[in-house]
């Protein structure tokens, strides 16, 4: 098989698992175990994999602590699939807003490398997209929250006011008749600044959020273009 495509088809495993064993992925995906071992090399030396003992996992361009490293693991099959089908609604030459939490950045991680223009006011989301040229990314100023890694306040607000969007993928913490909510209101405020100025609007949470309310509210129900669960 060419390079490429054995790159490509491992690249993909691994992005839909996180990580793998070179004897899972000889299974998975019908290759020899030397053209997965040369796979997995070529993909660590582009940055995209880091190598372990017997397979390989999806490069973690940030080490998160605290909460979001705690979040990222939390419901991981769902997030991914979520995240999956979120990416599907996304095409070359679009430009994608994504916010933060745990959820987009699964996503972010499965736009690395696309053809795409991405704004955020999330820096581990502008991180995680670092070093692919295909993928520009604009991140909005402000200040940071103290407890998440997005930028928030006057700055951000008057920066997302001017963009344009085609697309608004958000998380969020819960969601219930009233509609959908944020950790706090200084995360709500920029996503609903940001959701004006997109033509499509999409909660990425899965199906655990439901019933539940925090204190930023974002948008009613019939406010979005859809809400992405995991089934």
């Amino acid at each position: 098989m060419p390079r490429k495509g054995a790159d490509s088809q491992v690249l993909a495993y691994l992005q839909a698992r996180g990580e793998a064993r070179v004897a899972e992925l000889v299974e998975a995906l019908g290759l020899h175990p030397a053209t997965v071992r040369r796979a997995l090399a070529r993909l660590a030396n582009r940055g995209l994999a880091e190598r372990g003992r017997g397979g390989a996992r999806l490069f973690e361009a940030v080490r998160y602590v605290g909460d979001m490293r705690h979040n990222l693991g939390i419901s991981l099959e769902a997030k991914r699939r979520i995240a999956k089908k979120a990416a599907s609604l996304v095409e070359p030459g679009m430009r994608v807003g994504i916010s933060g939490g745990s959820t987009c950045t699964h996503l972010a991680r499965l736009l690395r490398g696309s053809p795409v223009e991405v704004v955020t006011n999330a820096v581990n989301v502008a991180v995680e997209l670092y070093s692919y040229p295909k993928t520009r990314v604009h991140v909005l100023g402000g200040e940071l929250n103290a407890y998440s890694y997005e930028l928030v306040g006057p700055r951000a607000l008057e920066a997302a006011a001017k963009v344009e969007l085609d697309l608004l993928f958000v998380g969020a913490t819960g969601i219930n008749e009233r509609g959908f909510f944020m950790r706090d209101q200084p995360e709500a405020s920029v996503a609903r600044a940001l959701k004006e100025r997109a033509k499509a609007v999409y909660v990425l949470a899965d199906s655990s959020k439901w019933g539940k309310q925090a204190f930023g509210f974002f948008a009613a129900l019939d406010e979005v273009s859809g809400w992405i669960r995991e089934d």
